[in-house]
């Protein structure tokens, strides 16, 4: 009887222990979009702004005005005009905040700045079933061959004109920048192929020291 006594005790507190255990939950706040879709967007705006080079006398102080760039994204906007700016200094023009103080002014204007998505599927698809008084149950999918691309687009366009007389002095554009991120599978051996970050970065994203980093001394 005791023995009986002791089982029982003991299996009811590794039950209590799992119950305790399995209802731990750590909540956390997420964003929006994921640190991907950011880095899409980004790499597009960066390899778009790196072909804006205008035929514009060097050291000329440039005003940028961004009334025409419209985005439904503050966090894009900023990126992306930032991004201009810098390859204009980086060109050799100086900027300043406001029209009467500059010799030119950029006129900015976005025709895109989003992500696309396209995805293929060699095999049998997920098949949504309706059960009666129970839901809908998935059948799993049986892929021979599958893809999934995602490509950040952006498209700019620059006019420069002269701040005091308002004639057209160059217009650069529309350059366009894509970014990629694909993800590809054969009988469920998958790689990927990206451009958003550089590997050394990839390799620390995935928490891997790079092979030329220095592990330590002995």
């Amino acid at each position: 009887m005791a023995k009986s006594s002791r089982i029982l005790i003991t299996g009811t507190i590794i039950c209590a222990s799992i119950t305790m255990a399995g209802c731990t939950t750590v909540r956390e706040t997420q964003p929006t979009q994921t640190a991907r879709e950011q880095l899409m967007l980004s790499t597009a705006a960066d390899l778009a702004s790196a072909q804006i080079k205008p035929n514009v006398p060097k050291g000329n102080s440039i005003y940028v005005d961004t009334s025409e760039f419209t985005d439904d994204s503050e966090y894009r906007t900023k990126y992306a005009v930032a991004r201009i700016q810098s390859q204009l200094l980086a060109d050799g023009y100086k900027l300043v905040g406001s029209a009467d103080k500059a010799d030119t002014i950029a006129e900015v204007s976005n025709g895109a700045l989003s992500i696309d998505q396209s995805d293929t599927l060699f095999g049998i698809p997920s098949i949504p079933i309706p059960i009666p008084l129970t839901g809908t149950v998935k059948t799993p999918e049986l892929a021979f061959y599958k893809k999934a691309r995602r490509t950040g687009v952006a498209k700019f366009g620059v006019a420069f004109y002269n701040a005091k007389t308002g004639d057209m002095q160059d217009i650069v554009g529309p350059v366009y920048g894509f970014s990629h991120y694909d993800r590809s599978s054969i009988l469920g051996i998958s790689w990927k192929h990206q451009n958003l970050l550089p590997q050394e970065a990839q390799q620390r994203m995935n928490g891997k020291t790079p092979s030329h980093a220095p592990t330590g001394a002995d």
